[in-house]
């Protein structure tokens, strides 16, 4: 992007945001959903604020209108809970950049997120934290300090380990004494 001289560029790119979400609308109305410029205000503010937290820098409208467009669909995305919903997830996704040394490509961790948000946490954000952070983060970081063997085989395997995990913590009927192996009874190398 060219900036004309004597332009800001932090007002310019605050004005790419917002034209960024506004776009959003069209698409995002075949859900029932909409969003106001009083909502717009408040996702444009929540991303500088998720920004400077969490000590990244993006260029251009940002990642926001991905994150209202992925979700615009879920069955837990509602008018009412949309806005704080885009603001907790692009806090949580801003944090899980940072803890997975860039080791994700945005899509893929939009497109994760949703699917974790979706059937097992079900709308629970902080399932999806928790799912987000114990798996695939462990994953990222053991393959980014070359440690493959550490790594689980896959994202995937990572996610679920980290989603039974987080299943246990939150239904207590579920919980089940893992470290129950029955005695085996076939022969052994002793017996001969």
């Amino acid at each position: 992007m060219i900036i004309p001289f004597g332009q800001d560029p932090v007002h310019m790119q605050l004005a790419m945001a917002v034209s960024e979400l506004e776009s959003c609308n069209r698409e995002i109305e075949r859900h029932g959903l909409s969003l106001t410029t009083q909502d717009i205000q408040t996702l444009v503010a929540g991303r500088l604020e998720s920004l400077e937290v969490s000590e990244r820098v993006e260029f251009g409208g940002g990642v926001v209108k991905h994150i209202v467009l992925a979700f615009a669909g879920s069955p837990f995305v509602s008018r009412e809970n949309l806005v704080p919903t885009v603001l907790e997830l692009q806090e949580l996704f801003y944090d899980f950049k940072n803890e997975s040394l860039e080791q994700i490509p945005d899509e893929d961790l939009i497109a994760k997120m949703r699917s974790l948000f979706d059937d097992p946490a079900q709308g629970d954000l902080t399932f999806l934290a928790e799912a987000l952070f114990e798996g695939l983060g462990r994953h990222m970081r053991e393959e980014a300090v070359g440690d493959p063997g550490a790594a689980d085989a896959t994202a995937d395997n990572a996610v679920m380990n980290a989603y039974t995990l987080a299943a246990h913590r939150y239904n207590v009927s579920d919980w089940v004494d893992e470290t129950y192996a029955p005695g085996w009874e076939g022969s052994s190398w002793l017996d001969e």
